[in-house]
């Protein structure tokens, strides 16, 4: 099935502006593995930040009576604090911002050439506009997403909105799908409607949840064990993780593994020998989407050897001495992603552990 393309109305994510939610969430993941695209209107994320910033404000002094009831009423109360407003407001834009640098929504402006043909709707209580209200941002935000569906020429459009006094028919085409209303139909045919993300997904779910499943039954056959893992890192990542492997061991306190210690920091140095692999153990694979997140550790060994400085040498003697030499096991703790078309990607050390034998 083509890609979707998403309409987002602010109803559906009123109460969710951080797409916290089950469904939210996995839509934002849908659009980072471009199977569908998000878009908003700026009139949606105007009126999302606003209503945070204004519910924001209510809950603080609703906080605020409950402090003073109970710094009355007990002894030892401490006084719980609010979030800064302000710190909320600017989290609001970086995450909005980071959704757009990231392409996973697009905001769409609104244009001052649709103020005609508002105001005409207005007067006339044509849609989405009713003789009971006149939502001047309803308007904005169907004007601007058939504007650029009919510019960019985009078919297998979606509008999400919980509004459906105002922009639907109240018929449904069939479960969960509503039928626009019939003024609406007339600027643009090209929307299905639903009240909710969760209804969407129930209407979709076989078509969003098969990358995942054609994933998973894939990871099933590839049968992903310690071996597995062990080739794959070896094959593809050995020089980049033993690499990885010496710089952690670089920053361990010597006096782990080295005796005299002190007289290898006081003008000497240690270093390390040649990594020997040994297994990998602990396999444990996260489906996301379409790739998992593989974790586990490597048992590795090598030889660390310190080094001390010759304050005492004679003239032609050594700088420096062999202080001591000690064979130590390696846990290395590591995830990286894996995915059928890409394969093995930003592998990363989590932890060195020196075990000496």
């Amino acid at each position: 099935m083509k890609k979707r393309n998403i309409f987002i109305d602010t109803s559906v994510i009123f109460t969710d502006p951080f797409w916290k939610g089950n469904f939210s969430s996995q839509l934002l993941e849908t659009a980072r593995s471009k199977r569908v695209k998000i878009f908003l209107s700026e009139v949606v994320l105007k009126e999302l930040k606003y209503n945070l910033e204004k519910n924001l404000n209510k809950e603080s002094t609703k906080l605020q009576s409950i402090n003073s009831y109970l710094d009355k009423n007990l002894s030892d109360f401490k006084q719980i604090q609010f979030p800064d407003i302000k710190v909320c407001v600017i989290n609001f834009d970086s995450f909005y911002e980071t959704l757009q640098s990231n392409g996973i929504i697009t905001v769409l402006k609104y244009k001052n050439e649709f103020l005609p043909e508002l105001l005409s709707r207005a007067i006339s209580r044509k849609k989405p506009f009713s003789e009971k209200k006149t939502e001047l941002k309803d308007a904005l935000i169907w004007f601007t997403y058939v504007d650029y569906v009919k510019k960019n020429k985009l078919a297998n459009c979606v509008l999400l909105t919980a509004n459906c006094s105002d922009f639907c028919n109240q018929k449904k085409l069939k479960e969960n799908i509503y039928e626009l209303h019939p003024d609406l139909i007339k600027d643009s045919n090209q929307f299905q409607v639903f009240v909710s993300i969760k209804d969407f997904y129930k209407a979709n779910s076989d078509w969003l949840e098969k990358p995942k499943i054609e994933f998973k039954n894939w990871i099933d056959a590839e049968n992903i064990n310690e071996q597995y893992v062990f080739d794959l890192l070896w094959n593809e990542e050995s020089e980049d993780i033993n690499s990885q492997i010496q710089n952690q061991i670089d920053f361990i306190e010597p006096s782990n593994f080295i005796q005299d210690f002190h007289l290898v920091i006081m003008g000497g140095y240690f270093e390390t020998g040649d990594i020997e692999w040994i297994e990998c153990k602990n396999i444990k694979i996260d489906l996301i989407s379409d790739y998992a997140i593989v974790s586990g550790s490597l048992i590795a060994s090598t030889v660390i050897k310190g080094y001390g400085y010759n304050s005492v040498r004679d003239y032609n003697g050594e700088k420096y001495y062999l202080v001591d030499e000690v064979d130590v096991e390696l846990d290395v703790s590591f995830s990286f992603i894996y995915s059928k078309d890409k394969g093995l990607g930003n592998f990363e050390i989590i932890d060195v552990e020196i075990i000496v034998d």
